[in-house]
């Protein structure tokens, strides 16, 4: 009797491995919830690029960022669009910002890396996010074409500097409105409302400010959110990085429990990481705005009233709601454009007198220093 040999290639066993390994790998994961996976990662690994760990806050920021949490709910109101008193209509961009309709396209500062906000879209290679958009309208309302924008990367610590050295007109990266940074530089009335938060990844345990105690929580270098969560939550320790992205990796690698920000921020770490939740409730918010140089060192109330008159443009054509609802509703839920507050002209005095002392201050510092 013949006996038939059965010969198995190399090529039928992996199809046959390949195919065992998919069936084992759809059970296991019909088997797994969300919070179940992925495992833990190893938290010995190295921390983050320049990220600092310590329980004293005071190690982690500067005076600055201490001074402008002291002042983050007095800020004054901004520049009212201005109108001409022969027609009553609303002035002109080319006598707003001659200059900057001569030189055909606005500078802008933006963030490329903060997702939702301002960001590199890695399908099309182009920036996009709420912030974007925003600076879009600008252009457009000065020029009649969203695109005559130049975008310039800022990192957070540099957007006073880029500002009063001229590098950008605008700066339009999650700058909060305090009232020492209204010493510093010219705001727009407030583009988004934000609320400070905590993402955690979801099987963490956390359900709010008090389980962090004795937790480690990550924010960024000079972040004023460094010395409110200090403020709020005294005895956790802080990992401090250089951007929120290392935040997300730490949480991911058990580096630390939280990341502690402000819910725009929040939400653009929870869109790259579907693992992780945003929690809280806190009604006590904070206000993004669009930032320029002073009017008294670089001319920029025209450019900050044509600002806050596009701002009051897309209040009232439903542009705002269009641009929170692609970017931010899906992780916010539903807000609306914060309040235009304008300042008087007694405010504006009192203002100018800060400025004109904060500038005397500065330069008896640089004399010191030389």
């Amino acid at each position: 009797m013949n006996t038939r040999t059965r010969i198995v290639t190399p090529v039928a066993a992996a199809v046959v491995a390949t195919v065992s390994a998919m069936a084992l790998a759809s059970c296991v994961s019909n088997e797994q919830s969300l919070q179940q996976w992925p495992d833990a990662p190893n938290p010995t690994l190295a921390l983050p690029n320049g990220s600092k760990l310590s329980d004293n806050v005071d190690d982690l920021t500067s005076q600055t960022t201490s001074d402008t949490m002291a002042g983050a709910r007095e800020a004054y109101g901004s520049l009212r669009p201005d109108t001409d008193p022969r027609t009553g209509q609303e002035v002109s961009p080319a006598r707003r910002v001659p200059a900057i309709v001569e030189r055909g396209r606005l500078v802008v500062g933006v963030a490329q890396s903060l997702n939702q906000l301002g960001f590199r879209d890695p399908v099309t290679g182009e920036l996009a996010g709420f912030e974007i958009d925003l600076a879009r309208e600008i252009a457009r309302d000065i020029f009649g074409d969203p695109n005559r924008i130049e975008y310039r990367y800022v990192e957070g610590n540099d957007l006073e500097d880029v500002l009063s050295v001229g590098t950008v007109d605008l700066v339009i990266r999650t700058f909060t409105i305090t009232r020492p940074r209204q010493e510093q530089v010219e705001f727009s009335v407030p583009y988004l409302t934000t609320y400070p938060r905590i993402l955690a990844m979801r099987d963490s345990g956390i359900t709010g400010e008090d389980d962090l105690a004795d937790k480690t929580v990550c924010v960024t270098h000079d972040s004023t959110n460094l010395q409110e969560l200090r403020d709020e939550v005294p005895h956790q320790d802080i990992l401090a990085t250089q951007t929120w992205s290392d935040c997300l990796m730490a949480i991911q690698r058990r580096q630390a429990d939280a990341i502690y920000s402000d819910s725009a921020i929040l939400s653009g770490l929870q869109a790259q990481d579907p693992y992780t939740e945003i929690i809280g409730d806190s009604t006590d918010g904070t206000d993004y705005g669009v930032a320029a140089a002073l009017p008294e060192d670089r001319d920029t109330a025209g450019l900050v009233r044509q600002v806050n008159s596009t701002m009051d443009r897309i209040r009232t054509d439903g542009t705002w709601d269009d641009i929170y609802d692609t970017w931010l509703e899906g992780y916010l839920g539903a807000a609306s454009q914060p309040p235009a507050e304008y300042r008087s002209a007694a405010d504006n005095r009192e203002l100018t007198a800060l400025r004109e002392r904060s500038g005397d201050s500065g330069n008896t510092e640089r004399e010191e220093e030389q």
